[in-house]
C-alpha cells in the first residue's frame, strides 16, 4: 500500500483541463508548442514556484527530482522508485489521461541513460517546439544528469515559455479549492484584527523598541499560540494545515514597497503610517489581506484613506465573469483622475492578481496590458494603494513620506460583482490610533457625529469560583480582549440580521389572518358527478353509507342528500328510552377542524349545515350505521394524514449503474433506519449518479438508492471514543424506506467485536494476564484505525464520484457539548456546516445556514444548566430547542456560534416561542421595522448593558432612615429575605435568645408598622426567622 493516497479523479480531471487549455491556447500563450516539459529538482524551503504549484495542483504533493513530459497523447513521468510506486495509483483509470511512468535510480547512474533516451525520443517525435516554465530553475544531481543527456539534442529544439498557460490552468478553482481559500481568508482576517492590531497598539503605547522583522516574527509565532489555536479550530477543520505563505510584511517610517517582493526590514517600527500584509495558506491555498494603520493622522491623510476605501467598494461591482482584467485597472485610473486627479501619479501600477498556490501568479494581474478574462470560480486579490505620498504637516522626518495599501481576497461568482472573503476592519475610524490627548481631542472634533449609544456592556462570565482560570494575567487579558471582540462582532451580526430582514420582507403582505396564522379554507368535495350515480338504495329514504364514494347519504325532507365524509366533523350516538339519536356535526366556519387551525368560507354568502340529528327505534340499524360512519371517517383521516406526511416526498431519478467495471464497494455495513425485517450486513456501492445498498429483509431484499443530487450533507464520524464508525447522509428531500419516509440514512459498522476472531469467526478462548490484555488493547486500536481509514477513504471516493457535488464533513469532537435535543442527554458535535448527533437515534442534524438566530435561555449564575433555542430563517418552521446544556460550556458555545457568524442573544428565563413566532409570522415586515430581534438582546453579548449606569429605584426618606437606624440594635435578630441569604453575624448566633423572645419581638415590630404610613420603598414587614 502506498504511503500517500493520491486523488486519482482530481488528477485526471485537472490533467485533462491542462491538455484542453493547451490545445486551445493562442500562439504566444503556449499553443505553438508540440510538447510541455516540467523539470523539478530540489528547492529550498518556503520557495513557491509555478513548477511546485503544478505538482500540488495535479498530485496534491510535491515530487522532487521528477521530470514531467506532456505530449498531445499522454503524460510521461520520470522519477525515482519510491515516488513511482506512489504515482502508480494514477494509472489504468478508465476515461482518464494516458499515463506512463519511467523509473530512475535515486542517485545519478549509468542505468538512467536508457530512460532519458526514451524521454528524448518522445520529445523528438512530438516536434521541435518545447514548452517550459522559463522563470523556474531546477537544481539537483538528477537534474544535472538530465541536462547532460539533453545537451547533445538541445540545439534541435526551440524553447517557449508556458507560464501563461500554467497560470490559466490554475486560475479557476473547484468547489473544494474555494472552501480552502475561504478558510485561509478567515484565518488571515482573524490574525490581522484579533492579534496584530492589539499588538501594534501595545507596542506604541509602551513605546517599545522593536523592529519590523521582530514584530513580524511575533505574528508568525502566533499560529502556535494555544488561545489563537482554540479560535482557529472553529474556522479550520485541520489546524495543522494552516501556514504562512511568507513572513508577515510590516512597513513604516517612510520606507514602503507595495509590490509582491516586499519584505519586513530590521528598522524600528515607527508610529506614523504602518502597512501590514498577511499571506496565509490552508492546504497550500493562499489568501491575502493588507491594511494600513494611521497613528495621529491629519485630516488630509484621513481624506486620502477614505477615498481608497470608496474606490475599492466601487471596483468590487466592476468584477464579474467575462470582464477583461486590464479594464478594471483602466476604470480605476479613470475614477481617480475624475475624483482626485492629484493622486493619479501616486496610484499603484496594478490593482491585484489571481491567487492560489502562488501568492501572485505574475501573469493574470489587474494591470494595464492584461487581456485575461475573469471566470466563475477565480479567486483574486483586489488591492488599491497610494505610494510616495507627502505629509507637509509632519514634524518627524520619518512621517513626511507615507503610503496606503488596502487589499482583500475576493471570489468571482456567477453574476456581476465579487464576494469579499476576507472579513477584516477597514473603515478609517477602525484603523486610526491616537496616543496623544491633544491629537485625540482634535480627532474627536473632526469625527462625524453619531447617534448616542448606551455604555458598552460588560462581558458576561460563567466563573463561579474565586479561583482564576489562568495563573497568568496576560491570559486573562487575552480572554477579555476576545470577549470584547466577540461582543462587537455580535453587534455587527445583529445589525446585518436586521437589515437583511427588512430587505427580505419589504412590501411582503403575506396571506395570513389577523392572528398571524394561515387560514384553511373549507374545501369543496364532489361525491357524485351526476344524479344517476347515487346508489338506488338511497331511494328508500334511509341513511346510507357509500364507502366506495366516501359519502354519507342522508334523507332530508324526503330527498336523498349526499355528504362527503370530509364534511363530517364527528358523530355521536345517544340512547334515550326506546329511541336512538344520531347527531352528525358538520365542518363549518368558526368550528375547529384541526388542533391549530380554523376553517373559513371560500364564499362569504355560502350556507352551511352545522349539525343534523336523526331519531329511530331500530337500535341495531342505528348502531350499524354509527359504526360504519365512524370507520369511514377513521379511514379518511388516516389517508389525509398519510398524504400530508408524504407531501414533501419526491420520487428520485433513476440510478444509473456504473458500466464496464465493478462498482466500488464498502462491504459488511449495516443501515439505519432498517428498511424491512431484521438487521443484516450488506455492501454499499458507488454508481454513476448515486449509491445503492441492498438491504436484506423478510421479502428477500430491498434496494435502497441515494442519488448524489439529493444529498445535502455527508458526514464521516470515526470510531474514536465511539462504538460505531459511520457515514451519514442527510437528504435534501425525504425518500420512502419501506413504508416510512426518512431524511437521514446512516451506514455503520461496529468498532469492536471482542467475542469473535477476525481470521475465522471462532470464539476466542478466555485468557488471563497483563500481556494478553495489552495485546487485546493493541489489537483493538489497530482495528479502529483500520476502520476509520476504510470508511474515510470510501467517503472520499463518494466525493470524487459526485464531482464534488457532495462534500465530506466531519464532526469536531474537541468543541462538542452535551444537551437534550429530544429525549436523552447526548453529545452534540459541530461540523463545518452543521450541529449534529449521529451516534444514536433519533439523529439530530441542524444546518447552520438555515439558522436565523440562537437564543440562550436560563443564563443565570446560580444555575448549572441553560437552554438553547435555534430560530430558523424560515419562520414557518418551529424553533428547535436543546435543553440542559452545562453552564461551564457557555463560553465555548459562544465562541463557536461567533466563529460561524451566527448571531446569538441570551436571557434569564424561558420564553413562549409559540406566541413569539405567531407574532413574527403575523407581520414580518412590521416585526423588523419595530426592531426585530433586539428585544432578545437586552442581557446578551450583542447589547450594551445599562444596569451599571441606571440609578436604583429604591429611595428612602431621611426620617425613615433615622428610624431604621435607631431600631437596628433592637431588630438585628430579624432580617429581610435578602439578609437571610447572607447569613447572620456571629454575635447574633451567640445571643442565646429562645423562640418565645424572638416571636415577641416580631409581633412588636408588626404592631409598630401595621398602621404606619409607609412609602413603596419602605422595608418589607415580612421577616425571616432564625432557626
Amino acid at each position: 500500500m502506498p504511503e500517500k493516497k493520491l486523488n486519482t479523479a482530481a488528477f485526471h480531471r485537472r490533467a485533462q483541463r491542462l491538455m484542453d487549455l493547451w490545445k486551445a491556447a493562442a500562439t504566444n500563450e503556449g499553443g505553438a508548442t508540440d510538447s510541455i516539459l516540467v523539470i523539478h529538482g530540489k528547492t529550498a524551503p518556503d520557495i513557491y514556484s509555478k513548477t511546485i504549484a503544478t505538482h500540488l495542483w495535479l498530485f496534491g504533493y510535491e515530487f522532487s527530482d521528477t521530470i514531467i513530459l506532456l505530449t498531445k497523447d499522454k503524460f510521461i513521468i520520470t522519477t525515482q522508485r519510491k515516488k513511482a510506486k506512489i504515482l502508480q495509483q494514477l494509472q489504468d483509470t478508465p476515461k482518464g489521461v494516458p499515463l506512463e511512468i519511467l523509473v530512475i535510480t535515486k542517485e545519478p547512474s549509468a542505468e538512467n541513460t536508457p530512460i532519458y533516451e526514451k524521454v528524448l525520443s518522445a520529445l523528438k517525435e512530438s516536434g521541435p517546439n518545447v514548452g517550459v516554465i522559463q522563470t523556474d530553475t531546477a537544481k539537483s544531481s538528477i537534474v544535472d544528469e538530465w541536462e547532460a543527456a539533453f545537451a547533445a539534442s538541445k540545439a534541435s529544439f526551440k524553447m517557449h515559455d508556458i507560464s501563461p498557460l500554467v497560470a490559466d490552468a490554475l486560475a479557476v478553482k473547484e468547489k473544494s479549492e474555494i472552501e480552502y481559500e475561504k478558510t485561509a481568508a478567515k484565518v488571515g482576517s482573524l490574525l490581522m484584527q484579533d492579534y496584530f492590531v492589539d499588538e501594534m497598539a501595545r507596542v506604541f503605547d509602551l513605546d517599545e523598541e522593536i523592529s519590523h522583522r521582530t514584530l513580524a516574527e511575533r505574528v508568525d509565532n502566533k499560529l502556535n499560540d494555544k488561545i489563537i489555536e482554540k479560535r482557529l479550530k472553529g474556522i479550520a477543520p485541520e489546524v495543522d494545515m494552516i501556514e504562512w505563505s511568507n513572513l508577515p510584511i510590516i512597513q513604516s517610517g517612510g520606507k514602503y514597497n507595495l509590490s509582491l517582493r516586499a519584505r519586513s526590514n530590521t528598522d524600528r517600527i515607527h508610529p506614523g503610517t504602518v502597512v501590514c500584509t498577511l499571506n496565509v495558506r490552508y492546504f497550500m491555498y493562499n489568501a491575502s489581506v493588507s491594511r494600513s494603520f494611521m497613528i495621529g493622522p491629519t485630516p488630509k491623510q484621513e481624506e486620502n484613506y477614505n477615498f481608497l476605501v470608496s474606490l475599492q467598494k466601487e471596483m468590487l461591482g466592476w468584477l464579474g465573469p467575462g470582464v477583461v482584467m486590464g479594464t478594471i485597472y483602466e476604470r480605476a485610473i479613470a475614477y481617480v483622475r475624475q475624483q482626485r486627479p492629484e493622486l493619479v501619479e501616486n496610484f499603484v501600477k496594478d490593482c491585484g492578481h489571481i491567487t492560489g498556490f502562488e501568492v501572485g501568479d505574475g501573469v493574470n494581474t489587474f494591470s494595464e496590458n492584461c487581456q485575461r478574462k475573469l471566470e466563475t470560480g477565480m479567486v483574486a486579490v483586489l488591492r488599491v494603494g497610494l505610494e510616495g505620498m507627502t505629509n507637509t504637516k509632519a514634524k518627524d522626518p520619518k512621517s513626511k513620506v507615507y503610503a496606503y495599501q488596502l487589499a482583500d481576497t475576493v471570489l468571482i461568482g456567477d453574476g456581476p460583482g465579487a464576494q469579499v472573503i476576507t472579513d477584516c476592519i477597514k473603515e478609517a475610524n477602525d484603523v486610526s490610533f491616537f496616543f496623544n490627548d491633544e491629537e485625540a481631542e482634535e480627532a474627536q472634533k473632526r469625527a462625524p457625529k453619531r447617534e448616542a449609544k448606551p455604555p458598552a456592556a460588560r462581558a458576561p462570565t460563567t466563573r463561579t469560583s474565586a479561583i482564576l482560570s489562568s495563573k497568568f494575567r496576560s491570559d486573562e487579558k487575552e480572554d477579555e480582549s476576545s470577549t470584547r471582540q466577540r461582543r462587537e462582532h455580535q453587534k455587527e451580526l445583529l445589525e446585518r440580521l436586521q437589515a437583511d430582514g427588512k430587505r427580505r420582507f419589504a412590501g411582503d403582505e403575506g396571506d395570513e389572518g389577523d392572528d398571524g396564522v394561515e387560514r384553511r379554507v373549507v374545501r369543496q368535495f364532489e361525491s357524485y358527478k351526476r344524479e344517476t350515480a347515487i346508489p338506488r338504495e338511497a331511494r328508500n329514504n334511509k341513511i346510507l353509507v357509500d364507502e366506495r364514494a366516501d359519502t354519507i347519504i342522508l334523507p332530508i325532507y324526503g330527498m336523498a342528500v349526499p355528504f362527503h365524509i370530509s364534511t363530517l366533523k364527528n358523530i355521536g350516538k345517544n340512547d334515550e328510552g326506546e329511541y336512538v339519536y344520531l347527531r352528525l356535526n358538520m365542518v363549518s366556519p368558526g368550528l375547529s377542524v384541526g388542533r391549530k387551525e380554523n376553517a373559513v368560507a371560500d364564499n362569504p354568502t355560502s350556507t352551511f349545515v352545522r349539525s343534523l340529528t336523526f331519531r329511530s327505534t331500530d337500535v341495531a340499524r342505528m348502531g350499524e350505521i354509527y359504526h360504519s360512519i365512524t370507520a369511514l371517517k377513521r379511514d379518511q383521516v388516516k389517508r389525509e394524514t398519510e398524504k400530508e406526511q408524504l407531501a414533501d416526498v419526491v420520487e428520485q431519478d433513476r440510478l444509473v449503474p456504473v458500466a464496464g467495471q465493478r462498482p466500488q464497494r464498502l462491504p459488511d455495513v449495516f443501515m439505519r433506519p432498517l428498511a424491512d425485517g431484521k438487521r443484516f450486513p450488506a455492501a454499499l456501492e458507488i454508481h454513476s449518479n448515486g449509491l445503492r445498498y441492498m438491504a436484506a429483509g423478510r421479502s428477500g431484499g430491498t434496494a435502497v438508492s441515494i442519488l448524489f443530487n439529493n444529498i445535502r450533507h455527508m458526514f464521516f464520524q470515526p470510531c474514536d471514543k465511539e462504538l460505531l464508525v459511520l457515514i451519514h447522509f442527510h437528504l435534501k428531500r425525504p425518500i420512502m424506506l419501506g413504508k416510512k419516509k426518512t431524511q437521514d440514512i446512516q451506514f455503520y459498522r461496529e468498532a469492536s467485536d471482542a467475542s469473535f476472531d477476525e481470521t475465522g469467526n471462532r470464539r476466542r478462548r478466555v485468557r488471563y494476564g497483563d500481556e494478553d490484555e495489552i495485546e487485546a488493547e493493541q489489537e483493538e486500536l489497530r482495528r479502529r484505525r483500520q476502520l476509520n481509514k476504510e470508511f474515510e477513504e470510501f467517503a472520499t471516493k463518494i466525493v470524487d464520484a459526485s464531482n464534488h457535488d457532495v462534500e465530506l464533513d466531519k464532526p469536531f469532537r474537541n468543541i462538542a457539548f452535551t444537551g437534550v435535543p429530544a429525549r436523552a442527554n447526548v453529545l452534540l458535535q459541530p461540523t463545518v456546516e452543521c450541529l449534529v448527533h449521529l451516534s444514536d437515534t433519533p439523529f439530530f442534524i441542524l444546518t447552520v445556514a438555515d439558522i436565523e438566530l440562537v437564543h440562550l435561555e436560563r443564563v443565570q449564575f446560580n444555575l448549572k444548566n441553560f437552554d438553547m433555542v435555534f430560530v430558523f430563517r424560515d419562520f414557518k418552521r418551529a424553533p428547535v430547542h436543546v435543553n440542559t446544556v452545562p453552564m461551564k460550556q457557555l463560553d465555548d458555545i459562544k465562541e463557536w456560534l461567533d466563529s460561524v457568524n451566527l448571531a446569538f442573544t441570551e436571557g434569564p428565563v424561558n420564553l413562549n416561542w409559540t406566541q413569539i413566532m405567531k407574532t413574527v409570522n403575523k407581520d414580518p415586515a412590521g416585526f423588523y421595522q419595530d426592531g426585530g430581534w433586539a428585544f432578545l438582546a437586552h442581557d446578551s453579548d450583542a447589547e450594551d448593558d445599562e444596569s451599571e449606569e441606571e440609578e436604583s429605584e429604591f429611595t428612602v426618606s431621611e426620617d425613615e432612615f433615622e428610624e431604621s437606624e435607631s431600631e437596628s440594635s433592637e431588630e438585628s435578630d430579624f432580617g429581610t429575605e435578602s439578609d437571610d441569604d447572607g447569613g447572620f453575624d456571629d454575635e447574633e448566633d451567640e445571643s442565646g435568645e429562645d423562640w418565645d423572645e424572638l416571636e415577641a419581638k416580631a409581633q412588636a415590630y408588626d404592631k409598630r408598622h401595621v398602621n404606619a404610613d409607609t412609602s413603596p420603598a419602605a422595608p418589607s414587614a415580612k421577616r425571616a426567622r432564625k432557626r
